[in-house]
């Protein structure tokens, strides 16, 4: 049996794969005509894939996505908050449906707004798969 510092995770998409799969997403019929979710989808994507997803903050997004003026109070307008409700609801429908087969998932953790990406389980497997880095196989 390998020892656990002979154990990698096998790692998450190439940032060419989630450009791709957001596109898909983009064009997908789920959200073609959510024109202002798909906005907030790329600037949630782009904003985490250049390493400054710290930046991803309500008033950041409502000024940047929504037009709202720098001095905007999301106490009172929550405009980012129910649109990333929105959109993480409209992620869920994608995969459910049309984006069911695809490889590389972008969510929306609730509670945050920084984009995660992974890539879908092999079928039947509930554990990502991890490569013993002496044998040269996957397993679970």
């Amino acid at each position: 049996m390998s020892e656990p510092s002979d154990l990698i995770a096998v790692p998450g998409p190439a940032s060419s794969e989630v450009w791709t799969a957001l596109d898909r997403i983009g064009k997908s019929r789920t959200l073609r005509r959510a024109e202002k979710l798909v906005h907030l989808l790329n600037f949630l994507v782009e904003t985490t894939l250049s390493g400054n997803a710290h930046y991803l903050k309500e008033t950041t997004i409502g000024v940047s996505v929504f037009g709202r003026p720098p001095d905007y109070d999301p106490k009172t307008d929550t405009i980012v908050r129910s649109q990333a409700w929105r959109l993480r609801a409209k992620l869920r429908d994608y995969y459910a449906t049309e984006g069911a087969q695809d490889s590389v998932i972008i969510d929306i953790v609730k509670g945050q707004y920084a984009a995660t990406f992974s890539l879908r389980p092999l079928a039947g497997l509930n554990h990502p798969a991890i490569i013993d880095r002496h044998r040269g196989d996957t397993r679970i």
